[in-house]
């Protein structure tokens, strides 16, 4: 019996958190991304914080995407939109204008990693998805 009454309870708890840890706007916004998911991903970068990790994928149909997990494993924010790579710069335009603080990136080196590198944060590129392209 207590064992039923605790698997009750787990499922209640995950459905809760599957379910209700991303804002509506997230939820709009991943429902208009869903067909560019399915393009192949060129570049991969993560930036890491305290409880997470924010992830951005730059798709070889022009759109991005970004979403934050806390723990790895639960999504609490997701945007996206296309991009545009001019020199060393990588412009983003969101999605129904849910954005970040912001949208430009500069490709740099940091510490002999290649990374992307705005104000507010460092994301660092994984070697195994770098193009051909000369940033």
């Amino acid at each position: 019996m207590k064992f039923s009454k605790l698997l009750i309870v787990l499922i209640f708890f995950f459905t809760i958190i599957s379910c209700g840890s991303m804002d509506k706007n997230d939820r709009i916004v991943r429902r208009k991304d869903f067909f560019n998911r399915f393009s192949q991903k060129e570049i991969i970068a993560t930036s890491g914080w305290k409880m997470g990790e924010d992830k951005l994928f730059l798709r070889k149909n022009k759109t991005f995407r970004i979403y934050s997990n806390v723990f790895g494993i639960v999504n609490s924010s997701y945007y996206s939109g296309k991009y545009e790579i001019s020199n060393d710069t990588l412009k983003l335009k969101y999605t129904n204008n849910h954005k970040l603080l912001f949208d430009e990136l500069y490709f740099t080196f940091e510490d002999n990693y290649e990374v992307l590198k705005c104000q507010e944060k460092t994301f660092y590129i994984q070697r195994n998805y770098l193009t051909k392209k000369k940033f």
